[in-house]
């Protein structure tokens, strides 16, 4: 008998428990990551009826969307599988901006690069660290799908050769958290996991953590310095009775308080990565770790208001976002707002504030760009399916201007260094004007990567309810029949245009 869905995807991850007739040519062991809505049609009788927990699929993320099944019986070795189709989880952004000379007990030296996730120090690895990486990756998934790495210089290495090994090492890992299996892998991750722990050296301890609500109200949850985001997630949730069936739709992020009592978001918090080891990192004590929703469709506000866990979240951060400005309703709408917040009228409130102008954007703090002039002071917003960008002309008069995402070919993050120390990222992107003349424009912000995956998850997005969305599933699951590793460029970039550059400029 056929099983149900997503409740029993942990017996698919069991695979000794599972009987194909006859078995698929796949490789099972990393197709669980893929699988998550149905199983094959022949199940060995062994399974248990009582459905197993479900299993997590790329850091906890299912889509609970309704959408077509894609059938996989054109994929050789995939007669009777089907897919449901699951959200695309955002790319990991690596970068390599320093690195460091030591010794070792003996006196020997070596280098430790200092990997960046998304702008800010995540671990520090040695080459011989990164090699043992590449050696059991290798051997999980087989050395032609894993990126080529560096190989091992055995003379004293010059500047330049330091430089570029340096680069070569980048981009190694770059590939690697593009590769949609491999980046979600339990082994790619959990190397993840001990690599952060072992740089910052945190003592596995029980903690007692709080977690900010985006209106300023905090939950203290009990937790353990070795947790993961997500499991913190799920303890947090838990606590304003969010349903696990609505997970998906959240995300820790650490933010930064400022002195007007308002906060600037920093990054979101990766599934795997641990989350008071990445706060302990920042070493400032104004920095919080802070739920929010991670997703910029206001559509799928009505979803969550099923939950009183997720109407007090989702109040939480619209209430705030009224009262910092981020959201711009006209007069009328805003004195309704204030009457139904004034009698805690949330779900009245939260209908409501959905006809309300940049309700369910992005502020960015204030940064400038390059367009319609050098140097452009801008205050940046993301959300629905554009950038938007208030500027100030040299004229003192302000301009809003709106670039739509998907007249966006490409974009990328630069970090440019300045005074030999500092690294200053900064994002472009190729767009299509309404003379439908291509042109680079840059922003120029220290939060550009976050910048970078708020476009990146708008893409995602708007393909789930696309054409092109189908492709890119057929193209993710083929990539475990792939011979060459995975190219990034040929997958979400042929939809999406993602791409992550870095350039290394001195003065």
């Amino acid at each position: 008998p056929s099983l149900p869905g997503q409740e029993n995807a942990a017996a698919w991850c069991k695979l000794q428990r599972v009987e194909l007739e006859p078995p698929p040519q796949w490789h099972l062991r990393k197709l669980r990551y893929l699988l998550v809505g149905r199983f094959p049609r022949r199940v060995s009788s062994s399974v248990s009826k009582d459905p197993p927990p479900r299993a997590p699929w790329r850091q906890g993320k299912v889509c609970t969307r309704d959408r077509s099944v894609t059938d996989f019986s054109s994929v050789p070795g995939g007669e009777g599988l089907s897919l449901s189709p699951c959200r695309v989880s955002t790319e990991m952004q690596f970068t390599i901006g320093q690195t460091e000379r030591a010794c070792d007990s003996l006196g020997a030296r070596y280098v430790v690069y200092g990997i960046h996730l998304e702008g800010y120090l995540f671990c520090k690895l040695r080459y011989s660290q990164l090699y043992r990486w590449n050696e059991k990756l290798r051997h999980y998934f087989g050395k032609n799908l894993v990126p080529c790495f560096p190989p091992k210089n055995y003379l004293a290495p010059t500047e330049s050769m330091a430089e570029e090994r340096r680069l070569q090492l980048q981009q190694y890992i770059q590939k690697v958290g593009e590769d949609p299996v491999i980046s979600a892998s339990e082994i790619f991750t959990a190397l993840l996991k001990n690599a952060q722990q072992e740089t910052f050296k945190i003592r596995a301890r029980d903690i007692l953590l709080e977690i900010l609500l985006a209106d300023g109200k905090s939950l203290m949850i009990d937790t353990h310095t070795s947790h993961s985001a997500d499991r913190m997630l799920e303890i947090a949730a838990q606590k304003v009775e969010l349903s696990r069936q609505f997970l998906e739709h959240f995300a820790l992020y650490l933010v930064c308080e400022r002195p007007n009592g308002g906060y600037s978001v920093l990054k979101r918090l990766h599934g795997f990565e641990l989350p008071y080891v990445s706060l302990w990192s920042l070493q400032d004590e104004n920095c919080r770790i802070m739920i929010r929703k991670r997703y910029l469709d206001p559509l799928e506000d009505k979803m969550l208001m099923e939950s009183s866990g997720g109407v007090t979240l989702l109040y939480s951060q619209a209430t705030y976002e009224l009262d910092r400005g981020w959201t711009t309703p006209t007069p009328e709408l805003n004195q309704k707002l204030k009457t139904f917040q004034d009698a805690e009228m949330k779900r009245e409130f939260l209908e409501s504030i959905g006809k309300a102008k940049f309700y369910g954007y992005v502020l960015f703090e204030a940064c400038s760009c390059d367009y319609p002039e050098p140097n452009t002071p801008a205050v940046v917003r993301v959300g629905s399916d554009e950038i938007n960008c208030c500027t100030q002309l040299s004229s003192n008069r302000f301009k809003e201007i709106s670039f739509k995402v998907n007249r966006i070919r490409c974009w990328k993050i630069s970090l440019q260094m300045h005074d030999e120390t500092e690294l200053k990222p900064e994002l472009s992107f190729e767009y299509q004007d309404s003379r439908d003349v291509w042109q680079w424009i840059t922003i120029y912000t220290h939060q550009a990567f976050l910048l970078s995956s708020f476009i990146q998850e708008i893409v995602i997005e708007k393909l789930k309810i696309s054409e092109g969305y189908t492709e890119m599933q057929i193209e993710n699951a083929a990539s475990e029949l792939r011979t060459t590793p995975w190219n990034s460029l040929t997958a979400l970039s042929k939809h999406s245009g993602v791409v992550l550059q870095k350039m290394l400029v001195t003065d």
